[in-house]
């Protein structure tokens, strides 16, 4: 039987990842998952009124899915603070089981995080910034994509399913403690639906 998963995203870069990443690893754990997108646009302020909405429907009509991922940046505001406002916008103790990840200082970052495969899989090393500028990480993305002949219509998202693919996820948490903690607590809550 599927294990039902509900994804809240930022927007649709990071519900792009999720979706791979879940994949990738409901896999390798063997645990059928059927994934449903509650929300994927329009960034943090309009994730977190529809996280509220999404419990208070819930908890009407009950229903709860069996794993809540919420997946939002870390931005210029920082992972524990970012981690304190989700758990403002919902009571995660209300799930059976959540996940929330926090892309330090965005996606971008996570998915450029383990250069080496993703210069296997595109045939171009990715130049990093060495700062926490999002808007920079996203150019980055982009250049990199556009080096190696791809037609980029998303900023990047839309290639999640392949750079995930490919990636070693060690050495990518070892580059990002963000996507490393983000790695094991889905393992974690994957293995618990087994």
């Amino acid at each position: 039987m599927a294990r039902r998963v509900d994804l809240f995203c930022e927007d649709a870069a990071h519900e792009a990842w999720a979706r791979a990443l879940l994949t990738r690893l409901a896999a390798q754990q063997e645990v059928e998952v059927s994934i449903q997108v509650a929300s994927a646009r329009f960034g943090v302020g309009r994730l977190k009124r529809e996280l509220r909405a999404y419990e208070a429907l819930l908890g009407k009509e009950g229903g709860l899915p069996d794993l809540l991922v919420v997946i939002v940046d870390a931005n210029a505001v920082g992972v524990a603070a970012r981690r304190a406002e989700i758990a403002e916008a919902i009571d995660l103790e209300a799930f059976p089981v959540e996940v929330v990840g926090v892309p330090d200082p965005c996606v971008e970052h996570w998915l450029l995080a383990d250069p080496t495969s993703f210069a296997k899989r595109f045939g171009e090393q990715p130049e990093l910034p060495e700062t926490g500028d999002c808007d920079q990480w996203k150019a980055a993305l982009v250049k990199v994509l556009e080096r190696a002949g791809e037609i980029v219509t998303g900023g990047g998202g839309e290639f999640a399913e392949e750079i995930v693919e490919v990636m070693d996820l060690y050495r990518a948490g070892k580059a990002s403690r963000s996507l490393k903690q983000f790695v094991d607590d889905l393992r974690a809550a994957l293995k618990r639906l087994a």
